[in-house]
């Protein structure tokens, strides 16, 4: 491998990361003056408005998967907008920590899927890893409930989380399927597309009316960072191992816990402190190991 190749590939990378690893918060902070159904609905809104033309402009004829749209490719659209809502409604009834640990379930349930829908095999490394962030969110979970005050609302946002991790999984298996099929750029405008007609009974567009310049500057970068944080991820995915892209990317949520230490510290009246002991920590350090385990092909 090249140096100047493996050197951009883990910036990309480290991009992506970061760009994941800081949106659970901004989220929380967008809830402050925008519903769920808003926020979401304006970042796929948005990703198509500006994937568009790009693809335009390089003559991927983006309007031909418009017209003629495969039903996978809807389905794919539909899912990953239930992905993107659940997830925001698990970060607004717990917290962004929380929600950033329990979604990593999510590539885990894919690679169980890929072993039982297309006959992929599961390494030694990979059984041993499930087991390891089994008891690593087991032990996360277990700290969060001593500082939960309404149960009832916790296990809500768990609820939302992992009906999240499950409808991003549906929609990895749609675009795996079709990802031979078309352009890649190509089939992303038509899931963002999908997603925001979906969405737009769910969103509360007066809010978007008498905003402030610094709340207007955040939901465009919420929008934003889908098409940043996927870009960076292809231009890695071009350069470097898969291996290298699944331990970098599965760290972003140790990003989101050190982030909420200090976040709340300058905004308390936007993000409130989450309550996280030793254990949790621990917890979510066992997870993590355990994920990256699991999603590495020995």
């Amino acid at each position: 491998m090249k140096t100047p190749h493996l050197v951009r590939g883990l910036m990309m990378v480290s991009i992506t990361t970061v760009l994941w690893g800081i949106l659970p918060i901004l989220q929380k902070i967008a809830l402050h003056r925008f519903s769920s159904g808003t926020v979401v609905w304006f970042r796929f809104v948005l990703a198509f408005l500006v994937l568009f033309p790009l693809l335009h402009f390089k003559k991927f004829r983006p309007a031909d998967i418009i017209k003629k749209p495969p039903l996978l490719g809807v389905i794919a659209g539909v899912c990953l907008a239930a992905n993107y809502f659940s997830v925001i409604q698990g970060i607004h009834y717990s917290g962004p920590s929380n929600a950033a640990i329990l979604i990593q379930c999510a590539p885990v349930l894919l690679v169980i899927v890929g072993v039982v829908m297309f006959k992929e095999t599961w390494s030694r490394e990979q059984v041993l890893g499930f087991f390891i962030c089994l008891s690593g969110f087991i032990l996360f979970y277990l700290d969060k409930m001593k500082g939960v005050g309404d149960v009832n609302l916790y296990g809500l946002a768990n609820g939302f989380i992992l009906f999240g991790a499950v409808s991003w999984v549906v929609f990895m298996v749609c675009q795996k399927t079709l990802s031979d099929r078309y352009p890649a750029q190509n089939l992303n405008l038509l899931i963002f597309g999908c997603a925001a007609i979906s969405l737009w009974p769910l969103a509360d567009h007066s809010e978007l009316s008498g905003m402030s310049f610094g709340d207007g500057c955040l939901l465009v970068f919420l929008g934003l960072n889908t098409l940043f944080a996927y870009g960076a991820l292809a231009e890695a995915v071009r350069c470097i191992p898969l291996a290298y892209i699944s331990v970098i990317t599965a760290l972003n949520p140790l990003l989101t816990v050190s982030l909420m230490q200090v976040v709340p510290k300058w905004l308390p009246e936007r993000v409130p402190v989450e309550f996280m002991g030793l254990q949790g920590y621990i917890g979510a350090l066992i997870a993590i190991m355990g994920v990256i385990f699991v999603v590495q092909k020995s």
